[in-house]
């Protein structure tokens, strides 16, 4: 089956995956897609975020859980928007072990064949953001890795340093992002507040909509518009 889909990876937990994807989700909608949204494992908040802006239920995609197959079918099977978008979980390799990237955000991408897009938090950073950017390329002998987004840039100045320093690794910038604490989401020791628990959908759609004119939109549509074909049943 032919779907458009996309994977939204961070380097670390806590670079505003959610935020961030909820705003790319907002974006295509803005030109006319619909949009499935999956996360990676079983978290029950983040999702709760991606369907409250899609108006599409989130699906979880978690390989220890449900095996290779199944997520694989549950993946095809609910891909029934225009566009698939796929929420990482942790940093990019970050699994089940320290070994393996086994129920990591990439093995989700490689089992689904998704081109993913790094987030990468670049305050208290400049030049070295390029030997993190490379460390994530280099990692894997197939990282998948077709795009950057740079988040929690400070200043003009800040943001031509890290675009200096990211032309060694060939990646197109996605989005730059300055760092704004008004877009910030309220958080407790299990991650993001529930929507439901504090009412956040306006919030959420508020802060989609500014974060998203900071993402280059047609860039996304240009790395999912040939997608690779993946089975209708395993």
């Amino acid at each position: 089956m032919q779907i458009p889909r996309i994977t939204i990876a961070g380097a670390t937990s806590g670079v505003g995956k959610t935020s961030i994807t909820c705003a790319i989700i907002y974006a295509l909608q803005k030109k006319g897609f619909s949009v499935q949204p999956f996360k990676v494992g079983p978290d029950y908040i983040d999702p709760s975020y991606l369907s409250s802006i899609s108006d599409h239920e989130a699906f979880n995609l978690d390989v220890w859980l449900m095996g290779r197959n199944q997520l694989l079918n549950s993946f095809v099977s609910n891909s029934n928007s225009d566009i698939s978008i796929i929420e990482g979980v942790m940093g990019y390799y970050d699994g089940f072990g320290g070994d393996s990237n086994y129920a990591s955000t990439h093995h989700v991408a490689s089992i689904t064949k998704s081109p993913v897009i790094l987030i990468l938090d670049a305050s208290k950073t400049s030049r070295s953001i390029a030997a993190t950017a490379i460390g994530f390329q280099k990692f894997h002998k197939n990282s998948r890795i077709s795009g950057i987004i740079l988040n929690k840039i400070g200043s003009k100045k800040h943001e031509i340093l890290c675009r200096e320093a990211l032309e060694i690794t060939k990646l197109p910038i996605i989005g730059i992002i300055y760092k704004n604490l008004e877009l910030n989401f309220e958080s407790r020791h299990l991650g993001l507040i529930p929507v439901k628990e504090k009412n956040l959908k306006s919030k959420i759609k508020k802060n989609s909509k500014v974060i998203s004119d900071s993402i280059d939109v047609e860039k996304i549509i240009q790395i999912i518009k040939n997608p690779v074909s993946l089975p209708k049943k395993c």
